[in-house]
């Protein structure tokens, strides 16, 4: 049988089956995305950290410039550095930073992003101008207005959380956490129970390497802890602005509590994120009484990974405090 490939043969059968060919062809890289797609590791939630700038609404403030938050020149690369900076640890696949404006859209983005237990930080003014009458107008921030529409499960009282990253390092340094030596199997089966199904961890090779940076990661947690204990908590660098807010939204019970955290000190955070200030004639840009709230997350509470936030503020004092 003469089965020999020619020309004329050749241009036979791509005069009849051509057809054939280009869907055969279409169908082996229509299975190649889909298997590379399939194994590809994508971030859970808690392997996402998602910082959000919040303006009150212009409907709302009348275009109050204390109320509005806009982008430092440092905006547009902050998630990108933050990540590749290694402030975060090994754990955290992807993050973003998004200032949601102050159309009416963006208020009903932000509720949908919320309902969806999106974000993990957000950054809100506490500024109330000096200038301000308070015999004719009512002396509020978007910190005031934001909580007054929200209630403890929105965001975490500082002093809740950190007294909940203390009992989460005693879990792996035992009650003297400060000096406490890891206990490893611990830190190992923190490592199993969060990412034994994770593609990144296949090979026993891999577990073993994965193991090793979980145990970086708690050893790091306790240094960025004790950090921010001692360089910002005690020092009175960071301070808490209590708030109102409601303790039924429903019987519009409402209580006080301290439910952020001020970074408006740190002198270059105008870098990321800035409000206008009148001084004299002109307005000038101004981080002064800057918030971060922290979010509460009904999918994130019980996570390793809710802690990242220490870590978070250490940077922010690295790289905005000088």
């Amino acid at each position: 049988m003469d089965a020999r490939i020619t020309k004329s043969r050749l241009a036979n059968l791509l005069s009849y089956d051509w057809l054939k060919i280009i869907a055969a062809i279409l169908a082996v890289v229509f299975i190649l995305i889909v298997f590379f797609t399939t194994i590809k590791t994508r971030a859970r939630n808690e392997q996402e950290f998602i910082i959000y700038a919040y303006s009150t609404t212009e409907s709302l403030s009348g275009g109050d410039p204390d109320m509005t938050l806009y982008n430092g020149e440092r905006a547009d690369t902050f998630s990108d550095e933050l990540l590749e900076s290694g402030a975060l640890s090994y754990d955290v696949l992807y993050s973003t930073f998004e200032n949601l404006g102050n159309d009416q859209y963006s208020e009903t983005l932000f509720t949908a992003r919320r309902m969806a237990g999106q974000g993990t930080v957000m950054l809100v003014s506490d500024y109330i101008s000096p200038d301000k009458d308070p015999e004719e107008e009512e002396l509020v921030s978007s910190l005031d207005l934001l909580f007054s529409t929200t209630t403890s499960e929105f965001a975490y009282d500082p002093n809740e959380y950190f007294a909940e990253c203390e009992e989460y390092l005693q879990r792996f340094f035992g009650e003297n956490w400060r000096e406490g030596t890891l206990n490893e199997e611990e830190a190992e089966a923190c490592f199993l129970a969060r990412n034994e199904k994770d593609n990144r961890y296949h090979l026993a090779s891999q577990r073993e390497a994965g193991i090793e940076d979980e145990k970086q990661r708690l050893l790091k947690l306790r240094e960025d802890y004790i950090f921010v204990l001692e360089n910002c908590i005690e020092t009175g660098l960071f301070t808490y602005p209590e708030v109102t807010l409601l303790v039924d939204e429903y019987e519009e019970e409402t209580t006080t509590g301290t439910y952020a955290i001020d970074i408006g000190d740190l002198p270059a955070l105008r870098e990321l994120v800035y409000h206008y200030v009148e001084a004299g004639e002109t307005s000038v840009q101004s981080s002064e009484d800057i918030c971060l709230v922290i979010l509460k997350n009904p999918d994130r509470m019980e996570s390793d990974l809710r802690f990242e936030t220490v870590s978070f503020l250490r940077y922010l004092y690295e790289e905005y405090g000088a």
